[in-house]
């Protein structure tokens, strides 16, 4: 049974459609965590009611820079360069997200949330894309990917612990009438 099963590891790291998933993978992780990038550089720069989160977005902007640079090596180590196309396509998803909520009156609520929602997503993203590296015989690729996948972890329980504290910042500075959406 072992050695059907080491046979068929070996046939989907000789298979090109498998190959090609992973290659797509890495570039479309290349190019959420460009626009993850983008998304934290602007909301750093717009909190200033919330340090707390302000110092924890700091913190996984610099992770995710990063992420970036290590997905770029895999990249071209596997002689890939990313997409720009995808890269321009996700940044433009991204700076339209933050438009929209830019003009809210819940501006903070409602990027803490979207900030929740991608760290889990680039959690699930990581994982699948490790569980990819190790079916097609890029092994030598997981410990990096095994190390970005713990930055988000990270992240996202980073921001999960600010909601609380954020939503209760935001319903104290309403509530005095001074301006809180961010």
């Amino acid at each position: 049974m072992a050695d059907s099963m080491t046979s068929a590891g070996a046939n989907l790291a000789k298979n090109e459609a498998v190959q090609t998933i992973y290659i797509t993978a890495l570039r479309n992780t290349h190019a959420l965590e460009k626009q993850a990038a983008q998304m934290l550089e602007r909301q750093i720069e717009r909190y200033a009611h919330y340090p707390d989160l302000v110092q924890a977005l700091r913190l996984h902007k610099s992770e995710t820079d990063q992420q970036i640079t290590r997905l770029s090596d895999i990249l071209h180590a596997h002689g890939e360069d990313r997409s720009l196309l995808k890269d321009v396509v996700t940044q433009t998803v991204g700076n339209v997200a933050a438009l929209v909520h830019s003009v809210t009156p819940d501006e903070v609520l409602k990027n803490l949330y979207t900030d929740y929602s991608v760290e889990t997503y680039e959690v699930a993203a990581y994982t699948s894309l490790i569980a990819i590296a190790e079916s097609t015989g890029h092994a030598q690729d997981v410990p990096v990917l095994r190390q970005s996948l713990k930055e988000e972890e990270r992240a996202a329980e980073a921001v999960f612990r600010q909601i609380v504290p954020v939503t209760q910042g935001y319903l104290a500075r309403s509530a005095r009438g001074e301006k809180a959406d961010r």
